[in-house]
């Protein structure tokens, strides 16, 4: 409907008119420092997460997640895609299941870990999307190699509404 596509609301256009699959918004959050934990249940990763605010309960959100992470010694590392307080993008298996499993060793290179997730959140009130981490035994850590602290990266974190 053409009259739909042109409806306009205060400066903008209204998103109720656009085709599905047209991206509304895009929020990003990068993080620069790097993160070190040993903990054996998932923790936040301070700083690898995101919010944004749907405009309709019935659109997805599109999540991209790309970071290196190492350890301080050899060690299996899981990390979860949560949003809000809920894991999501999980297996259907496994003792521990998590979004993305990398193992390492402290003289290893890192490893990039990405995930990528079409979410269906059904709300309009504002969302957090963040990554948190595990590990089963020494450090693992974000943005820098596990034995060398001046080989360091960036992580990313970024959300885009699609139209449903």
């Amino acid at each position: 409907d053409i009259m739909a596509l042109t409806q306009v609301i205060g400066d903008g256009l209204a998103t109720s008119g656009l085709p599905t699959g047209t991206v509304l918004q895009v929020v990003s959050t990068a993080k620069t420092d790097t993160f070190e934990s040993t903990s054996t249940s998932f923790t936040d990763v301070t700083g690898l997460s995101v919010a944004i605010t749907p405009s309709s309960s019935s659109n997805k959100i599109l999540v991209f997640v790309h970071f290196m992470m190492a350890s301080t010694g050899a060690n299996s590392v899981r990390f979860n895609l949560v949003r809000g307080s809920t894991n999501i993008a999980q297996p259907t298996a496994g003792s521990v299941p998590s979004s993305l499993h990398l193992n390492t060793s402290a003289s290893a290179d890192g490893r990039m870990g990405s995930i990528v997730f079409l979410d269906s959140p059904s709300t309009t009130s504002e969302t957090t999307y963040k990554i948190q981490g595990l590990t089963d035994g020494n450090s693992f850590v974000v943005n820098r190699r596990g034995d060398d602290a001046n080989k360091t990266s960036i992580s990313t974190i970024t959300v885009m509404e699609i139209a449903g």
